[in-house]
């Protein structure tokens, strides 16, 4: 052991710079390794940020799509209901005719000089509507 000490008392300091350039390659080569995989972690988080807007780009185009697709359901939705307005103003009124008629219809019947008895009654009605008395 006499001699180890001897040996490094007197070379003491190349065994120093020995250890110090060591430390220092040691150091150099654990920042490259963290520094490549730097590297390769930002690289696959671009490739993730690209994947994302490529699929919100699509999703954007799917919401748009649905968008109008729902906006011509309710233009289609609201011209049916227009229509169905009209349609329904248009049958009240022809009801209301139907309904006038109607009530001209029975008010003539109820004032016609109906004779007495079944004979009278038929002669009557061939004679109000005449294409029923050729049966």
């Amino acid at each position: 052991m006499t001699m180890l000490a001897a040996f490094m008392a007197e070379n003491w300091r190349p065994i120093a710079i020995v250890v110090v350039l060591g430390a220092i390659a040691t150091g150099v080569a654990l920042l490259v390794h963290q520094r490549n995989a730097a590297r390769a972690q930002a690289a696959a988080l671009t490739a993730q940020l690209a994947a994302a807007r490529a699929q919100t780009a699509a999703c954007e185009a799917a919401v748009a799509k649905q968008n109008a697709a729902v906006e011509a359901m309710r233009k289609t939705a609201a011209q049916a209901a227009l229509n169905a307005k009209s349609s329904q103003s248009a049958l009240a009124t022809a009801a209301l005719k139907a309904d006038a008629q109607a009530d001209k219809q029975a008010a003539a019947i109820a004032k016609a000089p109906v004779g007495a008895g079944c004979d009278a009654a038929i002669k009557w009605a061939n004679g109000e509507a005449k294409e029923l008395s050729t049966w």
